[in-house]
């Protein structure tokens, strides 16, 4: 079993050699859990020799894109090898010059998706803090009869709303640490869309004229793709201008320009066409529930089970369809709830494999894996340390996560707030309003995995054996 080591700096001392130095480091990021890197060249990647790094659960190599599972260590792990390889989060270096070999189409997709869950994945915790918050304002309406009127439930609405109001500003500065431009512009060009002038003007609809061109007037609180097209248009501005504005005018010349003729192009091309992008997302995806409403969750749980295993971070890329959704309409009957399936039931998996096993040390990482999963929404322990390794609890999760997707389309089950993922937030799906009914189903479904779990797990069985050598150890 992968412990937890306490020589953080030893591990990233040991990682960082069998990434092969740190001149083989192009980016680096984290997310809950991993250790993200991206390599300048993937075969001096030691994959066999980071997997028995002390305190290392799994590893996840897909082209030059690494992803090494610690779990709980991950900030202070990270830190740590930021400051051996000098370079900072989200930042690169310049890879080395030279042709550049070309991508298929799959490879180029899940490109994207890597490049949409690096810029997302800094967000996440902010996303979760408002979720926590959302639980908290619920439990002092339910509870404590507090009132809406109530001066510190007002203030502690406003703060967990402002995540999804605010949104485009973080993503503007993680898309800028993204594509390497200046993240400050960034920010800027994001608070620009959501001056209150803009704002109601945005409300009349319609259009208007900017430089003679036209521009349609709409909202972009909550906004994602739109941010992300617009940013990354900024970056290839920033090394033209770098390119063609002489030195000595650089320094007050570059900003200017760079943040004029962004905010031309994102009201006139990148924001009108981001937000068709995630409209037609949303429409595909409706499109789906008035066909067969019970399918759109078990059929992202098939993906993400077979095809998405090589596609590492690509759930947090559809993070956006949950932000629309809960802009729009107050609730997300998709992403959280596909997360809800996938991320308890590797906590009772996790258990009753630790009840079943006579290994101490699968017991033990049972036991911490299923906490972690279902008090945390952590499901990495589980899935790495136990699934992938033994592989027959994987079938038991599978069965389990799948036949409960299947069940919340039947009871359309909706989570109010982002991070309706773990037992602590399981107050989410009462919402605002007190949905009795659907807080009820939430509750019957963490019954149904529970249940479900222990009976794969029972019927499936596994073999504990690979334990064998760290049993002696």
């Amino acid at each position: 079993m992968a412990k937890q080591t306490n020589n953080i700096p030893m591990m990233a001392q040991q990682i960082v050699r069998e990434i092969g130095g740190r001149s083989n480091v192009a980016q680096l990021n984290h997310c809950a859990t991993r250790l993200r890197i991206n390599v300048v060249d993937p075969a001096k990647v030691n994959v066999d020799e980071l997997k028995k790094i002390d305190g290392v659960y799994g590893v996840e190599l897909a082209g030059d894109y690494l992803q090494v599972i610690v779990g709980a260590i991950i900030e202070d792990l990270f830190l740590a090898t930021e400051k051996l390889t000098g370079v900072t989060g989200g930042g690169n270096i310049e890879k080395p010059n030279g042709p550049r070999e070309k991508k298929t189409l799959p490879q180029l997709f899940s490109s994207f998706l890597l490049m949409m869950a690096g810029i997302l994945s800094p967000v996440v915790p902010a996303l979760i803090a408002s979720g926590l918050l959302s639980t908290v304002l619920t439990i002092m309406t339910v509870f404590f009869h507090v009132d809406a009127s109530n001066s510190t439930y007002q203030i502690l609405t406003n703060l967990s709303q402002t995540v999804f109001y605010f949104l485009p500003v973080l993503v503007a500065y993680t898309s800028a640490k993204k594509f390497d431009t200046e993240p400050v512009l960034a920010m800027l060009l994001a608070c620009f869309l959501l001056y209150p002038d803009w704002v109601s003007a945005a409300a009349e609809g319609g259009f208007t004229s900017y430089f003679g061109l036209p521009v349609l007037r709409t909202t972009y609180n909550g906004a994602v793709i739109q941010i992300i097209l617009s940013i990354f248009v900024m970056a290839q501005l920033d090394k033209l201008l770098k390119k063609i504005i002489p030195e000595v005018a650089r320094h007050f010349l570059k900003p200017f320009l760079l943040l004029l003729l962004t905010s031309v192009i994102t009201l006139t091309v990148t924001g009108p066409l981001g937000g068709l992008f995630t409209d037609y997302i949303a429409m595909g995806v409706n499109a789906i529930r008035e066909v067969a409403p019970w399918a759109v969750v078990p059929a992202i749980i098939l993906f993400a089970s077979t095809v998405g295993l090589i596609m590492p971070g690509f759930h947090l890329a559809l993070v956006p369809i949950a932000m629309a959704s809960l802009s729009s309409v107050g609730y997300d009957d998709f992403i959280n709830i596909w997360f809800f399936c996938c991320t308890i039931t590797p906590g009772f998996i996790a258990l009753a494999v630790a009840l079943k096993t006579k290994k101490s040390s699968l017991r033990q990482l049972g036991f911490t894996a299923s906490l972690s999963a279902l008090l945390g929404g952590i499901s990495e322990p589980t899935t790495y340390g136990i699934c992938y390794k033994m592989v027959k609890p994987f079938y038991a999760y599978f069965i389990t996560a799948f036949t409960t997707g299947i069940l919340t389309g039947i009871l359309h089950l909706k989570c109010y707030a982002f991070g309706g993922y773990s037992l602590t937030n399981i107050l989410l799906y009462l919402g605002p309003n007190s949905d009795v009914a659907n807080f009820r189903n939430a509750i019957i479904l963490v019954v149904y995995m529970a249940v479900m779990s222990f009976i794969t797990v029972n019927v499936i069985g596994f073999d504990d054996s690979v334990f064998d050598d760290e049993e002696a150890a």
